[in-house]
């Protein structure tokens, strides 16, 4: 190697020594600032860690990137259980969420610096009030990047500031209302102005069956309560209607629960302003009125029954008053003419209409309640079996009849024959119902209505009763038709008239009974009939004699009708047959007559209804003129009057309209035989 090479390359290793020793200085120097850095970031971490305030960083999409260990200390939530989740849902859940969309609006602002107050809910579910002061990071095009800040909580760092006694008391208030409203048997809910629900009370999830995590934070619920497109678009416009500033009072909705069920609702609405006066939403309030709107329903029905029964009896009582005349007269003129007379034929089809004429009447009555009864201590189960060989004739062969009758069962007091009649015509209606044949099952059981009971049907009384039901597989009824069943004139064929159903209600109502009927088309009917006990050991029925005699007699009689014609007709009768007879036109002439007459009066044949005095009024009135004097009430209308005050036995003192010659002579007879 030549010097010359030597001596370049001895200077070179002197230049490399030269900068190995710099880069040691430097490489010292780097140590020295890497320690102090290190020794800064564990006393910055230590200050974060017992910094009083939470210290945050947000990513635009709610995601928790940053958060100091205050925030344990403050929300119960330790920074591990608040990384990487949505810190909006987490801190904001239900009704809060509305404070972080009035803060998305103020971040539209894009200001790189924000402070606001919120209330969050703590681990434990109570709030926490909050000041937060937040540096925003936004992008060229104007998009927040992230968000971070600084958030003290007030209630800790200035307990004796007149602000934390203000926030304070508003927190008590709040939970108050909070508290209020979620206790509330009313449904109560908050929506936004979008119409997205921003609170749901536990009446409205109780109601509707939606639980608050189903609905809060979007309008899904409309869709679920009113699933008709049509209804759920009239009401939604009607509660944007509300939002934009109209009051609504008593507005009745049908709604859809969760579990398919509808419930009529009645709302009262109004919208909610913020502190500028803007609209910011609208509160509902909603009572659950489906049972009172049952209640109503029935309460319609039984003033429409019981309006119908009044005009039936009426009918009945004027309609009895004309056949009563057609067929004593022609009683009249049959006992005088000679049996081969070429009208007698004539005269016995207009005795036949006018008895078929008298079952009209009767089944009026039946309806309207006004029919005598002969009540005994019956077994239910023993009338139904006595009647099963006819009940199978009725229906025919190809529908089965099944008796499901409960052992032991305890007697009701009731009249057997319109028991009889209420049998016969359900298993009629069930027979028509059924044409191409079915089942028909008849139940008997005890049973208890109670209060539970009461609340669908508010006009039953509480205790024990025989359930007689009587169930069909037929075509069913659409509620239209049920609604109209028990009406009289009310048939679905055009040659029915309409009076099985409207018997059979009349006859359960007089018994004190209840009847109900459930059915739906292509789902068959059951009518259930609860009828009162008796309290006594079954009785048996005792058969009735018929006699044909037409007896007379000499007594005298004082004869009370206000209806002329009849008045004139029984007078004409009564004297046939041999008696004394003294007319009084009015109750006030019977009574003139009792007084001023001075032989004996053995008999007062009087009216029931009459305009000024009652036949009731009457007789007690003639038995304090003469204490002895017997007496036979006529009557077709009405019946109760005699029933309520108990003072005769009806089989025995009551005449009905319309009434034969024959008949007349015997109840007259019976009395003044007594």
């Amino acid at each position: 190697m030549s010097p010359e090479s030597q001596k370049e390359l001895l200077e070179q290793i002197k230049a490399l020594k030269k900068q190995i020793k710099e880069l040691n200085r430097e490489k010292e120097t780097l140590s020295s600032n890497i320690s102090r850095l290190q020794g800064s970031v564990a006393q910055y971490n230590m200050y974060l860690s017992k910094a009083p305030a939470i210290l945050f960083q947000i990513a635009p999409d709610g995601a928790t990137a940053f958060v100091n260990k205050a925030v344990e200390q403050i929300t119960g939530y330790s920074p591990e259980e608040l990384l990487g989740k949505n810190w909006w849902e987490i801190f904001y859940p239900g009704e809060l969420y509305c404070q972080v969309e009035a803060l998305f609006d103020k971040f539209s602002e894009q200001k790189d610096v924000s402070q606001y107050l919120m209330s969050l809910q703590a681990k434990d579910g109570t709030l926490r009030h909050i000041l937060w002061t937040s540096y925003n990071l936004w992008d060229a095009k104007g998009n927040l990047v992230e968000i971070n800040g600084v958030g003290v909580q007030l209630l800790l760092d200035f307990q004796d500031t007149e602000l934390a006694k203000t926030l304070k008391e508003l927190s008590r208030v709040y939970d108050s209302y909070k508290t209020i409203m979620d206790n509330a048997t009313i449904w109560i809910d908050l929506l936004d102005e979008k119409g997205n629900v921003v609170f749901w009370n536990r009446a409205a999830e109780r109601i509707s069956g939606y639980s608050r995590e189903e609905v809060l934070g979007h309008n899904k619920i409309w869709e679920w309560l009113y699933p008709d497109k049509e209804y759920r678009e009239e009401i939604f416009a009607k509660a944007m209607a509300i939002i934009r500033g109209e009051v609504v009072e008593n507005l009745e909705t049908v709604i859809t629960t969760k579990d398919g069920k509808k419930r009529v609702i009645s709302w009262h609405s109004n919208n909610l302003k913020d502190e500028t006066g803007k609209i910011i939403g609208s509160i509902a309030i909603g009572a659950d009125i489906t049972d009172l709107k049952k209640i109503e329903e029935q309460l319609r029905l039984a003033n429409k029954m019981q309006g119908l029964g009044r005009l039936a009896g009426g009918i009945a009582h004027d309609f009895n008053n004309i056949l009563s005349i057609i067929k004593g007269y022609t009683d009249i003129i049959l006992e005088n003419i000679p049996y081969d007379s070429p009208i007698r034929e004539d005269l016995l089809e207009i005795s036949e209409a006018s008895e078929r004429g008298a079952q009209l009447t009767r089944q009026l009555l039946a309806f309207s309640k006004r029919q005598v009864l002969e009540r005994i201590s019956l077994d239910l189960n023993e009338t139904i079996t006595s009647m099963e060989r006819m009940l199978r004739r009725i229906i025919g062969e190809d529908i089965e009849l099944i008796l499901n009758l409960e052992k032991d069962l305890p007697p009701i007091y009731a009249d057997p024959s319109q028991i009889e009649q209420v049998i016969f015509n359900l298993v009629v209606n069930a027979r028509e119902a059924m044409p191409n044949g079915g089942t028909l099952t008849i139940s008997t059981s005890l049973t208890r209505i109670d209060y539970s009971y009461i609340r669908e049907h508010p006009y039953a009384k509480p205790g024990d009763y025989v359930l007689l039901a009587v169930s069909d597989t037929g075509v069913g009824m659409s509620p239209e038709v049920k609604e109209k069943i028990f009406e009289p004139f009310f048939s679905t064929k055009e040659e029915g008239i309409g009076f099985g159903l409207s018997m059979v209600y009349g006859i359960v109502s007089q018994h004190n009974g209840y009847i109900w009927v459930y059915s739906e088309p292509g789902m068959g009917t059951t009518f259930k009939i609860y009828l009162p006990l008796s309290g006594e050991p079954a009785e048996k029925r005792k058969p009735k004699k018929e006699s044909w005699e037409i007896p007379v007699g000499k007594e005298s009689i004082v004869l009370v009708e206000d209806e002329r014609a009849v008045r004139a007709l029984a007078v004409r009768i009564l004297r046939q047959l041999g008696y004394r007879v003294f007319e009084a036109p009015e109750p006030e002439d019977a009574l003139l007559i009792l007084e001023k007459y001075p032989e004996e009066i053995d008999l007062l044949i009087t009216d029931v209804i009459m305009p000024r005095m009652s036949g009731m009024e009457l007789v007690e009135k003639a038995k304090k003129i003469r204490p002895q004097l017997k007496v036979l009430f006529i009557s077709g209308y009405p019946l109760d009057h005699i029933n309520n005050h108990r003072i005769l036995k009806l089989e025995e003192n009551l005449l009905e309209k319309p009434f034969s010659a024959r008949s007349l002579a015997q109840k007259v007879r019976k009395i003044l035989d007594q």
